[in-house]
């Protein structure tokens, strides 16, 4: 106990000496990579937790790492795509089945930059995160609202969430909320924001909307309101979530929802496995690059 809360001294001096910091993080790195330039979004199937891989011009961010028990299995997909290092790492919110492979993960590659909630845990699978940061020698930054990733091909990924009106009670509502932007298309990736988060969101962005939302909370009931879904206005959902998990997910009215907000693609990790989306440019986006 003591040494985990030691380590949680450590970080967070270094959390608190990027709190008031405007991010806006230059490319970091450089050199040829055996990686796609493509830019494509990868659900990875990590069973009842969260793991995605977003890829834009031959740059990787990896958004959680899934469960202690996933951590080799997400090690060993990115290196079968050829990543070599990771460009940024995003741990949502300190609970075990997004941070669960985090210590493995940053073992296994350099990284570039590591953003995380200000939110702490006092677990063993926090700690282990926190020992590898450490060796690394790897400081992580706390993102504010609006804050901004920029990819060397364009992309980008934004903060958009939690603000302070969102309380700090709930670690899921806490979660880190991200829009991944890529010639005009957008992905909404939630963590494991619930329906408070979402209202938040919408007060602070009422006219946000994506193509492709990752469902909040593994498609928990809490998550995913009717309201929500018909704001943003999703033509694809991704739920990320176990085999005959013991919770029930995906919830049997958050389909519903996402039926009566007319989300006709629904995929289901538990079902398809892992869910690999290409983002080609829209036309629009082509014409305007030339």
């Amino acid at each position: 106990m003591k040494r985990i809360l030691r380590r949680i001294l450590f970080i967070g001096a270094a959390l608190v000496l990027a709190l008031d910091a405007w991010l806006y993080l230059p490319g970091f790195l450089s050199g040829p990579q055996e990686l796609t330039g493509e830019t494509e979004v990868h659900f990875i199937d990590v069973g009842q937790g969260d793991s995605i891989l977003l890829l834009s011009g031959g740059q990787a961010v990896l958004v959680d790492a899934g469960t202690a028990e996933s951590g080799d299995t997400i090690v060993r997909y990115l290196e079968e795509l050829g990543v070599q290092e990771l460009y940024a790492v995003v741990a949502t919110h300190p609970h075990a089945d997004h941070i669960g492979g985090m210590a493995r993960v940053i073992e296994a590659f350099p990284i570039g930059h590591f953003l995380m909630g200000r939110e702490t845990a006092n677990t063993a699978t926090y700690g282990s995160m926190l020992d590898a940061l450490e060796a690394r020698g790897l400081r992580p930054t706390v993102p504010q609202r609006g804050d901004i990733l920029p990819f060397d091909s364009g992309a980008s990924l934004t903060f958009l969430g939690p603000d302070d009106d969102v309380s700090d009670s709930d670690l899921n509502n806490r979660s880190l909320v991200t829009l991944f932007q890529a010639g005009g298309r957008s992905v909404l990736l939630m963590g494991d924001a619930e329906a408070a988060a979402e209202r938040s969101l919408l007060n602070h962005y009422p006219l946000l909307s994506c193509e492709i939302l990752k469902v909040g909370h593994h498609g928990a009931n809490t998550s995913s309101s009717e309201e929500f879904l018909c704001a943003v206005r999703p033509s694809t959902a991704v739920i990320s979530c176990g085999v005959n998990n013991d919770y029930g997910h995906p919830s049997p009215q958050t389909l519903e929802n996402l039926s009566l907000a007319g989300v006709g693609d629904v995929r289901i990790t538990a079902e398809s496995g892992t869910v690999v989306l290409p983002l080609d440019p829209l036309p629009s986006s082509k014409e305007n690059a030339a």
